[in-house]
């Protein structure tokens, strides 16, 4: 097997010599032991035959589909390479490495004239930023970018990218899009919770301070990571 990245976006199916089989075959039994799951639990979540999970388990199938491996590295959350590279270590970890989750990065403009996140089309999408899953960072579908604007400074320098879910529940000390209803502007929001009261404090100096409203502000969503990048010259 080479180093060479495995370009699988146009084969349907995989050709590799005996030994390449019996590696990938020992990846995939690491996998299943350190997740705890059987290939009859792989082949029902992900609707394939189960002698066809077994097969490629065992080291019996010389001709893998690109598709079933896809289905398979995306259930692991690993890349078709590295279930296709040898490992001398007893341990599955080299397996693990988390694939980026990709983010499409919005114009502020868009977001503002729209009712729903999940209503915009991003199948021809072209500005998107890689996030690396972590423990203790998880994100939703539905989750996008919005880059900072010169107003926010100096809290937030320009070029810095805010990461924003509309699925997260907002928390006392949250920043938080806000979009106001009488004319459809965005804000970002530090949230404070003094309850019954919630409490809106600006990020832009010489803002006023608001109070949450549900018929005067909607929570677009919560930051849930701030990236800064060096400003592009345009």
């Amino acid at each position: 097997m080479t180093n060479e990245v495995i370009n699988v976006a146009h084969i349907s199916s995989l050709t590799i010599d005996k030994s390449e089989l019996q590696i990938l075959a020992k990846n995939l039994r690491m996998l299943l032991n350190a997740k705890g799951v059987s290939e009859y639990e792989i082949a029902q979540s992900l609707g394939i035959p189960f002698m066809t999970v077994r097969r490629i388990v065992s080291g019996e199938t010389g001709d893998p589909r690109i598709s079933t491996l896809k289905l398979i590295a995306s259930y692991f959350n690993v890349s078709i390479d590295s279930l296709l590279e040898e490992n001398d270590s007893k341990s599955p970890d080299f397996l693990t490495k988390r694939m980026p989750q990709f983010i499409p990065i919005l114009d502020w403009d868009i977001v503002a004239n729209t009712k729903s996140i999940e209503d915009i089309d991003l199948s021809e999408w072209n500005d998107w930023h890689p996030i690396i899953p972590e423990e203790n960072l998880s994100l939703s579908k539905s989750a996008f970018a919005l880059a900072s604007r010169h107003s926010m400074q100096p809290r937030f320098p320009m070029g810095t990218l805010f990461i924003i879910d509309p699925n997260e529940a907002p928390a006392d000390g949250d920043i938080v899009l806000i979009k106001m209803k009488s004319d459809g502007e965005l804000s970002l929001r530090e949230l404070i919770i003094d309850s019954p009261k919630w409490q809106l404090q600006p990020v832009v100096s010489g803002s006023e301070v608001l109070y949450y409203e549900e018929n005067q502000h909607q929570i677009i969503g919560i930051i849930i990571l701030t990236i800064l990048h060096t400003r592009k010259d345009k």
